[in-house]
């Protein structure tokens, strides 16, 4: 009886239990609670959010090192690159500028072997090669060039091909640049006139000088097609091509300076017989520094040096100058009548410049 009693009680206060609390917390599955709470009405203390946001404000300041330390990293990165490329580009233009200077140097340093003397030729090419022994020198025609002495010698008397067309040599360019800053440096200004200039150039030249004053004036001041030096890309017409030019300090310092530089005065004052050519103090040749200061220092000019002729009479291909003005379709003295005695005066010579007007002059 008492112990149905008990039992009663105690299934009365379960039941009791459930019904003060919510449906969804009363017993189920032998009488396991499910619990639900409500976290949104749980308010932080102010010690809690003040932690909270250390701990945000230390998240944030880590994201900043970390935004900071890839930037940095990125910019170095990319400074490194830039050195290198620097470097590269910087160590190309001086190894450019290094072989291009030592190229002059080898050149200027070797100018009889390159710019004067011939290659050696084989033992074939040899028997092609026609030698002449004038006077204890040595004369050799090599691919229509005539070397004498191992120099190349253009004139009235020997001639270069109509397709030889070998620019200006760099060897005398590197020699003019060298003498022409020493000018500077004593106050003068020297710059080529006239350098190269092809067969086609030199023939336009001298006719339109034959056409204006006639064969036998042009031969006295101008060369014909072939026989110029400026063919050969081994002389300069340095700043004027009128006879005004001689006297002036321009004049006189390229006289006493040039030889150091390998130069000589191509047509000097008292050789015109000789030369074959007016005297003419801004006209210089390319022949090498020590050939050069032998030459001056004996006062010799060029033919005398080489024992040779400039007449056109004695060259391979001579044509007089009827027949040549006739070839031409001009006359041998001037159109008006007169003759080039007429004009033989270093007063009343030089160039016409209503006929070279920008073409460069000379021989």
């Amino acid at each position: 009886m008492s112990c149905r009693c008990s039992g009663n009680s105690e299934e009365d206060m379960i039941e009791n239990n459930n019904r003060d609390v919510p449906g969804e917390e009363q017993t189920v599955n032998n009488n396991v609670p499910v619990i639900d709470y409500d976290l949104s009405r749980y308010e932080l203390t102010p010690e809690e959010k003040a932690y909270e946001e250390m701990i945000r404000q230390r998240i944030r300041d880590r994201r900043r090192a970390a935004e900071r330390r890839r930037i940095k990293r990125n910019r170095t990165v990319l400074l490194i690159i830039v050195v290198v490329i620097l470097f590269i580009v910087c160590r190309g233009c001086y190894a450019s500028h290094r072989k291009k200077r030592d190229e002059q140097k080898a050149n200027a340093k070797t100018t009889e072997s390159r710019a004067e003397i011939p290659a050696k030729k084989t033992e074939d090419e040899e028997s092609s090669v026609e030698e002449q022994q004038e006077v204890g020198h040595k004369i050799q025609q090599v691919d229509g060039l005539t070397y004498v002495d191992g120099i190349l010698i253009v004139n009235k008397t020997y001639s270069l091909p109509q397709d030889y067309a070998p620019g200006i040599n760099s060897a005398a360019q590197a020699a003019f640049d060298d003498m022409a800053a020493a000018a500077v440096n004593d106050g003068l200004y020297l710059y080529v006139n006239s350098g190269y200039r092809s067969y086609d150039e030199q023939y336009m030249l001298y006719y339109n000088y034959a056409l204006e004053r006639g064969v036998a004036e042009a031969d006295r001041v101008s060369s014909r097609p072939g026989h110029s030096e400026h063919q050969s890309g081994l002389c300069f017409d340095v700043n004027s091509t009128d006879f005004s030019f001689n006297g002036t300090a321009e004049a006189r310092w390229i006289a006493a300076n040039c030889a150091d530089y390998g130069f000589i005065i191509r047509f000097p004052k008292g050789k015109e017989d000789i030369t074959g050519y007016e005297y003419e103090s801004w006209h210089i040749r390319y022949v090498g520094v020590d050939i050069a200061k032998d030459m001056t220092s004996k006062g010799l000019c060029l033919e005398e040096y080489l024992g040779v002729t400039s007449n056109y009479d004695d060259a391979a291909d001579g044509i007089s100058q009827q027949d040549y003005a006739a070839q031409l379709g001009v006359t041998v003295d001037a159109p008006d009548g007169s003759s080039d005695s007429d004009e033989s005066s270093d007063d009343q010579g030089g160039y016409d410049d209503t006929v070279y007007d920008d073409q460069g002059y000379g021989y």
